[in-house]
């Protein structure tokens, strides 16, 4: 693990001077954060004046905004620092954010580990480290996810799916979410989630007015379509052979498998694999298996997300921790499965493996198999080797945050 994190940390520094010029995704947020601040949010979904906020640091041509307005008031306080200083402080940030995280998932788990063992664990997640590097908002995403399955472990649905409604910067992972909670019978928690995201659209307009909220529908509704994938990767220089995502796989298929075949597959395999885990959600009886539950629909709208890049991909370690917790705790693992577990695992925190589809050959799609793998030991995991009396032996100790 220490020769991963040296790795990891390489990369980061290897790409220190573009960063500081300006050259990594931190740089749409500052710069529309700045056009808030100076009464330009009606325009903030305008392509021609979003770059030029964004040429007052760096002369590269940023693709359109597609974030809610509201997010923007998060990174207003940084456009009074300079870029530089701006993007250290946000990458400190979201340090502090892995660590309550690592305090949001420690919380609830049946076996010993330490809060130093565990956060070295998620920094050696390669993904965790690309967010870092790019100054993306993926990480408060995941700290948004992981703050309502602690509410959702202590059984206050409502206020988990309030929670996640304000991780509405990324709909496309927030959203299909709520949809299996939807059809998995989570009432409660979708009823705690419209007002939360009435909230969060009230606060939207309230940044960016009516007229700039229709040109984020349109936005929206313009990159949902088939040709915004060739123009993303001709206009925008952004490939979807980067996304770890079914759309990522099917995108680096042979070009002579026709377009029709792909949106067929991309449509099945999305409404499929939702309807499964919102089935298993449905199916889950007791708190392990919720807990499962819950890991298998994190792992799916990661997998089917329509536009999510590998920084998206940080949402995994809520998954990898959860596998990770009930694999440890449950006393019916043969060797044979241990050894799968410890092999996929490998695979998922194998940084070169991820540096090779990213600079030599843009195939990050792959990553799609060793995810539908997980799916399937996970759903193996939730009848076949659950302890039983797990949820007896949660309800018996008291719940508190240790660090330690």
């Amino acid at each position: 693990m220490i020769a991963i994190l040296a790795m990891n940390f390489g990369v980061l520094l290897g790409s220190w001077k573009e960063i500081m010029a300006g050259m990594n995704d931190f740089l749409p947020f500052y710069a529309s954060a700045q056009m808030v601040r100076e009464g330009q949010a009606s325009r903030l979904f305008d392509v021609t004046t979003e770059n030029a906020f964004v040429h007052r640091v760096s002369p590269i041509v940023r693709p359109p905004n597609n974030h809610l307005p509201y997010e923007n008031l998060i990174f207003l306080p940084f456009t009074y620092l300079q870029f530089d200083t701006a993007y250290v402080i946000w990458a400190f940030l979201s340090l502090v954010m892995l660590a309550g995280i690592v305090l949001l998932m420690c919380d609830f788990w049946r076996w010993r580990s330490t809060f130093s063992f565990t956060y070295l664990v998620v920094l050696a997640f390669f993904p965790v480290w690309y967010c870092l590097g790019q100054g993306q908002d993926s990480i408060l995403l995941v700290l948004f996810f992981a703050l309502s399955f602690w509410l959702w472990k202590r059984g206050q649905d409502e206020l988990a799916g309030f929670a996640l409604a304000f991780g509405l910067f990324r709909p496309q992972l927030v959203l299909p979410f709520v949809l299996v909670a939807f059809l998995g019978g989570r009432w409660k928690f979708v009823r705690g989630f419209i007002p939360g995201a009435i909230l969060v659209v009230l606060l939207s307009i309230w940044v960016a007015g009516f007229h700039g909220m229709a040109d984020y529908a349109r936005i929206l509704i313009s990159q949902g379509t088939e040709g915004s994938a060739e123009a993303l990767s001709k206009q925008w220089c952004v490939r979807p052979g980067l996304m770890p995502t079914l759309r990522g796989l099917l995108w680096i298929l042979p070009s002579w498998v026709p377009g029709n075949v792909r949106n067929f597959l991309l449509l099945s395999g999305t409404f499929g694999a939702l309807l499964w885990a919102a089935k298993r959600m449905r199916s889950a009886k007791d708190a392990a298996a919720l807990d499962l539950a819950f890991a298998i629909a994190v792992t799916v709208i990661t997998l089917v997300s329509f536009h999510s890049f590998l920084h998206d991909f940080s949402l995994m370690i809520l998954p990898l921790l959860i596998a990770g917790s009930t694999v440890v705790s449950s006393a019916r693992v043969t060797e044979k499965r241990a050894y799968l577990i410890v092999t996929l695992g490998f695979v998922f925190f194998l940084t070169p493996l991820y540096l090779v589809f990213i600079v030599l050959t843009p195939r990050v799609g792959l990553f799609v198999v060793p995810t539908v793998a997980l799916l399937w030991l996970m759903s193996r995991w939730e009848t076949n080797s659950l302890p039983a009396p797990a949820a007896e032996r949660h309800t018996a100790e008291p719940i508190s945050l240790r660090t330690a």
